[in-house]
């Protein structure tokens, strides 16, 4: 093991707050946390009701004064957090930060104060990557150079890569590592497992089951994927698509596909059937995992998806078009092509054979790149590095 390290990480967002980098990062935590690391997680008390301090699994994890009002969010979330890394920020080797802009910002600064090394992980591309989300805040200039000062980066995709090197960050701090997965909670389906997911869902047994999993945003493609899936629909008549997950706008995503939905004549061809706590039983029901993503980073459901053995169709975003390239498990179609998707969901579909070859490719290639064990020995690797540094 490597030497026991005191890591800060800087999570703005964090549980009970778990979209993709939340689940990521906490994952990360909890394994070095297990190697004898100490791991404390700083993130935002947006909810009075959430306490200031938990303790999840031998992860400290610190809830900090923000004020979740237009005018005061940003303003409060900088000022609490200055103050926990000028008070406390030398109790801690090395800081990992899980979102850029502000706060990324502000830790690379103490960082440099503190005499502490600063990661920063990236977590997507295009319209939220880093260059353009720092170019959204005031005196972007600055914050575009301060960002050059990174003691090192993990970047998820080669896209993510290439976008800190533009910025002006030498490739030598750079580090290609993906997000952590436990794979051995996410594998495969028994034929029992499957018969069971389905009856349980109500997924006839002939039917032929595409799913995505992911909240409801607009980056997400939806609208588009129900376009292609009207085209399916016609071409596989025993085809269902489940879109698993909720919206973040009090229901207005669900009500406009469900609209678009009624629209398109789709009927019981498409299930929403909100999100679920536990998707797995959606993993072990289905056929293929679709991702119709407009911008997207290393999407943390694709990867449990080709964990469980799942072959993926996905638009060419950041991310799949890494895998896809590098391992035959399924197909890329052009960003916002719903005749494209259309046409590689049918393919895959109608294929038995091609797509059980393709999912056992999935499930392989999952565990030897996503592994949670693996992923932790980059990391811990890439600590070791910039503290010697």
């Amino acid at each position: 093991m490597a030497e026991p390290l005191h890591v800060l990480m800087i999570s703005p967002q964090f549980r009970p707050m778990m979209g993709g980098y939340e689940q990521a990062a906490e994952r990360l935590s909890l394994e070095l946390c297990s190697r004898g690391h100490r791991v404390t997680v700083v993130s935002e008390r947006r909810d009075p009701a959430w306490p200031r301090e938990e303790n999840l699994a031998g992860v400290r994890i610190r809830r900090l004064l923000s004020l979740a009002r237009p005018g005061l969010h940003t303003l409060s979330g900088i000022c609490s957090l200055l103050l926990y890394l000028l008070l406390r920020g030398r109790r801690f080797d090395v800081f990992h930060v899980h979102q850029y802009g502000w706060a990324s910002t502000l830790a690379i600064l103490l960082g440099r104060v503190l005499g502490r090394p600063v990661i920063l992980k990236l977590t997507n591309t295009g319209d939220q990557g880093i260059r353009a989300s720092l170019d959204r805040l005031p005196l972007a200039g600055l914050h575009r150079a301060i960002h050059r000062h990174l003691s090192g980066c993990i970047a998820t995709s080669t896209r993510a890569r290439d976008e800190i090197v533009d910025l002006g960050l030498p490739a030598s701090r750079i580090r290609l590592i993906p997000n952590g997965l436990d794979t051995q909670t996410f594998q495969p389906a028994s034929a029992t497992t499957r018969e069971h997911a389905r009856r349980e869902l109500g997924i006839p047994a002939d039917a032929r089951l595409a799913i995505t999993v992911c909240r409801m945003r607009p980056e997400k493609g939806l609208p588009g994927l129900l376009d292609a899936w009207a085209r399916v629909h016609g071409r596989v008549p025993n085809a269902r698509l489940a879109i698993v997950g909720d919206g973040v706008d009090d229901g207005a995503q669900m009500a406009n596909l469900q609209n678009r939905a009624a629209r398109l004549e789709l009927g019981a061809s498409l299930a929403l059937p909100g999100a679920s706590l536990d998707p797995r039983p959606w993993y072990a029901a289905a056929d293929l995992y679709v991702l119709s993503s407009i911008n997207e980073g290393l999407s943390n459901s694709l990867m449990e998806a080709l964990s469980c053995g799942l072959p993926v169709v996905s638009t060419r975003v950041s991310g799949s078009e890494d895998i896809l390239e590098a391992s035959d498990v399924g197909l890329l179609v052009p960003v916002g092509d719903a005749e494209a998707l259309a046409k590689a969901l049918t393919e895959v579909l109608g294929d038995s054979g091609d797509r059980r070859a393709r999912g056992e490719r999935a499930s392989a290639y999952a565990e030897a790149h996503f592994s949670l064990v693996s992923v932790a020995d980059e990391v811990e690797a890439f600590y070791s590095d910039v503290c010697r540094s």
